[in-house]
């Protein structure tokens, strides 16, 4: 299992903002190559329905229920955005807690705080 304080490392500080479709923000991975099989976020202690979760990438746009049948290789310098569909935030703090199931590492769980932009 990967220490927290290292995952935190994945999170893009600043990137929390609000969009017409919901909140979003982004994660840079500079750590090691991964298949992500499985995600699931939470929001101040609200989880996030799967259903609701995009992970958008350099080549294309995902479901986060799809991960489990074709997964993501996310790669070392890769950037995804993650959407949180219909969730809209208010200006503050906020405690975004972040689960994933990789191939190569198997359960990769951490949490971040960041301020809406």
């Amino acid at each position: 299992m990967i220490p927290a304080a290292v995952l935190r490392q994945l999170y893009v500080q600043g990137s929390l903002r609000n969009t017409p479709e919901g909140a979003e923000f982004k994660l840079r991975n500079m750590l090691a190559p991964a298949t992500i099989v499985d995600m699931q976020i939470a929001v101040d202690g609200a989880a996030v329905p799967r259903e609701n979760i995009y992970v958008s990438t350099s080549t294309g746009r995902y479901q986060a229920e799809q991960l489990a049948q074709q997964g993501y290789k996310f790669t070392v310098r890769d950037e995804v955005t993650l959407l949180l569909r219909g969730l809209t935030l208010a200006p503050g703090s906020h405690k975004i807690e972040i689960k994933a199931r990789t191939r190569e590492w198997g359960e990769l769980a951490f949490d971040v705080t960041d301020v809406l932009r």
